[in-house]
């Protein structure tokens, strides 16, 4: 017999009625089936009743006591199908004060239990930082807050949220349920707000090119704009990166916060494993706690692990990926998980550690040579590319970092495996990756000078020096430990490094993009301390100092490792 569910597991377990370990941070059943382990905050919750909608033949005790893993899936597809449907339409949502274009229904507090099936008038406003239900308590709470902290303002943000429900039939006040807003996909577009407008123009004009940095088609920057008015979720993810990187940090908080409060519910849906706007949002806020210089997702993940929101991320794309990856990423879902991967890279090297990526995964073939009045297989073609260089890179540092202890004969065929395909990526990319220009030196730089003419093609050439870098240092066999104090021009090891590093700074400070810069960020954490010259040490730090001036990229911590690391003295 099946271990009734419990009702102080975490809320993942509960909202599925199973059966929870209540092992903290992720219990046995999130981890097993590679969910987000919720739990509640630590604070006395008052539940008032909820009658369930609807007759049902079972017995009282099958209700309240479902079995571990019993029908579990069966439920998970009947909920999200109860919350979706309705008429003739897509999406059906709660009556009430409705705004039809957001999904979200906003109830009065102490509005009435009673069904209702008359819709009410559509609203045109941005569920964003729309007033709160208009009480005296409201009202107090607000006036209260002030200017305060944006923080200060989730309270008021989650009570507004309660008082939505998910049941497609009936209106429950918020005193008597613990119901939340689960922001599904609208049919109706959301009518943005001129702040909400100016920023998403922002997303587009400074900020897709960071996340189409690998992708010809650039479907960050064209495509999300559409959907921001279809997806709550997505809407605040972006305004709240734009913001940020604009430097507008009040109204990048409160709109993290709220975007936050819409995931974590929304999350809690079987449907979110395959919402492709619910991916593309994620991978967004996490530039956005990158810009912030927090902890990843530190509402949404308990802990203090900076790989935790990559864990998520990673949760979505294989619970609805499958075994394959296509190079070319003709989809939205295939260029997030690009993304992701660029991701994973920032951290597995700052931490010098394996990336959180599935290397079983199958690569779709990079498309042949076609017909060059169909531009479109050239995008497709550059993207691939581009694509399987990010995809070397990672699995060269899976290879540095996974620590797992292997023969010395598996080990050397590993790493000769992995050289033959990064050269044989150099010697068969198309000549479009080739630099347009390039020189020994630049005219103000110590470093080579290389221009491209697509960002594309800059970080595949960064990345593969990247990886010759590291594989030239984990080389396995014998061999003396380096000791960068001692450098000298005759130790042939440390001058291929150095020649590598040196491209790598000359092209990212030769590129207009900002992906290239922040990729110097973390790569200089495995060749800086090699770097003994004073003037290529100063012009580093000059390139790092750049870029958190122009975009907001927080280096300041970097280049204070880096000058602790070369013994450089404080101005």
């Amino acid at each position: 017999m099946g271990r009734l569910r419990s009702k102080s597991g975490c809320l993942t377990c509960r909202g599925r009625r199973v059966k929870c370990d209540e092992v903290r941070p992720m219990c046995g059943q999130c981890s097993t089936k590679s969910r987000f382990c919720q739990w509640e905050p630590t604070h006395t919750i008052f539940r008032g009743y909820r009658p369930r909608g609807g007759s049902s033949s079972a017995a009282p005790e099958e209700r309240d006591g479902d079995v571990d893993g019993v029908g579990e899936e069966e439920r998970d597809d009947e909920e999200d199908e109860e919350r979706t449907r309705g008429g003739s339409s897509s999406f059906n949502f709660p009556t009430g004060n409705r705004n039809a274009g957001t999904g979200i229904a906003e109830f009065p507090e102490g509005a009435s239990s009673t069904a209702t099936g008359s819709h009410a008038t559509s609203q045109t406003h941005s569920p964003f930082f729309a007033s709160p239900p208009s009480t005296k308590a409201s009202a107090d709470s607000s006036s209260a807050s002030g200017a305060s902290h944006p923080f200060h303002l989730l309270g008021q943000l989650q009570r507004h949220s309660e008082s939505y429900s998910s049941d497609a039939s009936t209106s429950i006040s918020p005193a008597a349920s613990g119901s939340r807003i689960i922001p599904l996909p609208t049919v109706d577009p959301i009518t943005l707000t001129r702040t909400e407008g100016t920023l998403v123009h922002h997303y587009v004009e400074y900020l897709g090119r960071w996340l189409d940095c690998t992708d010809a088609s650039r479907q960050f920057t064209l495509r999300i704009p559409t959907l921001v008015k279809h997806c709550p979720i997505l809407l605040g993810a972006v305004i709240a990166f734009a913001a940020r990187h604009s430097q507008d940090t009040l109204f990048a908080d409160m709109a993290y916060q709220r975007c936050i409060n819409l995931l974590i519910q929304r999350l809690n849906l079987n449907s979110a494993m395959h919402d492709e706007s619910l991916l593309c949002a994620i991978v967004i806020l996490r530039f956005y706690e990158q810009l912030n210089g927090k902890s990843p997702l530190h509402i949404l993940f308990t802990g203090s692990d900076p790989e935790q929101h990559l864990n998520g991320t990673s949760a979505i794309l294989r619970a609805s990926q499958g075994h394959t990856v296509d190079l070319s990423a003709p989809t939205l879902r295939d260029a997030a998980f690009w993304v992701y991967v660029r991701q994973c890279l920032y951290t597995a090297t700052v931490n010098q550690q394996p990336p959180n990526i599935d290397f079983n995964l199958r690569l779709h073939p990079i498309p042949p040579p076609q017909d060059a009045s169909n531009p479109y297989s050239e995008v497709r073609r550059e993207t691939a590319w581009a694509n399987n260089m990010t995809w070397l890179c990672a699995s060269v540092i899976h290879f540095c970092f996974d620590g797992i202890e292997v023969d010395p004969s598996e080990r050397l065929r590993q790493s000769s495996v992995l050289w033959d395909s990064v050269k044989s990526w150099r010697a068969n990319r198309p000549s479009t990756f080739d630099p347009i220009w390039e020189h020994p030196f630049g005219e103000e730089s110590v470093f080579p000078e290389t221009l491209f003419t697509a960002d594309w093609h800059v970080l595949a050439h960064v990345l593969y020096h990247f990886s010759c870098l590291l594989l030239i240092i984990y080389q396995p066999g014998p061999k003396f430990a380096m000791r960068p104090g001692n450098v000298n021009s005759k130790n042939t090891a440390t001058d291929a490094l150095l020649d590598h590093a040196r491209v790598i700074c000359g092209s990212c400070k030769g590129s207009p993009a900002t992906v290239p810069r922040t990729t110097l960020c973390h790569t200089i954490f495995i060749w800086g301390p090699l770097m003994t010259d004073p003037d290529e040490q100063k012009e580093v730090i000059g390139i790092l100092a750049y870029l958190e001036t122009t975009d907001a990229w927080p280096t300041t911590w970097i280049i204070n490792a880096l000058k602790s690391e070369w013994g450089m003295m404080e101005d």
